[in-house]
């Protein structure tokens, strides 16, 4: 439960800490350009703060979120959650750019796992089912 802590790892000095969620945090991942840390908790939203201020930027209307990914260009977070679906959303806006599930029962239940390809293009997910499926985002109207 409680606060994301931010380390300085050359020093081992704890640099400040995020009062983010009120349950476990499950999750966090920091943009390619180094300025937002994304957090998620089983609690519910999605949190983006600000690495330079420790201030939160938005929140984002996320239930249960299991894990996140950010697009190499830092313009896109991914999410996957207990209500099995994977979502797309703004970084910059918040806003929601798509939903989606899977194409068979064993790709649209119990996502565990999301990740952007080096390039942008893809997003690959994984399910507790062993399934493993290859999302080219061309094709989601993004």
């Amino acid at each position: 439960e409680g606060p994301v802590e931010l380390w300085d790892l050359n020093t081992g000095k704890q640099i400040r800490s995020l009062p983010a969620h009120s349950s476990y945090v499950n999750f966090v991942a920091i943009t390619p350009d180094g300025q937002t840390l994304v957090s998620s908790s089983l609690d519910g939203p999605i949190q983006l703060w600000s690495l330079q201020t420790g201030k939160l930027l938005r929140t984002l209307a996320n239930s249960s979120a299991t894990s996140v990914a950010i697009s190499p260009d830092s313009q896109i977070i991914a999410s996957n959650s207990a209500d099995q679906k994977i979502k797309l959303w703004n970084l910059h806006t918040g806003e929601l750019l798509n939903t989606f599930t899977g194409d068979s029962p064993e790709n649209s239940k119990n996502y565990n796992s999301v990740t952007f390809s080096p390039d942008g293009k893809t997003l690959v997910s994984g399910s507790s089912y062993g399934a493993i499926k290859v999302w080219h985002l061309a094709e989601l109207s993004i």
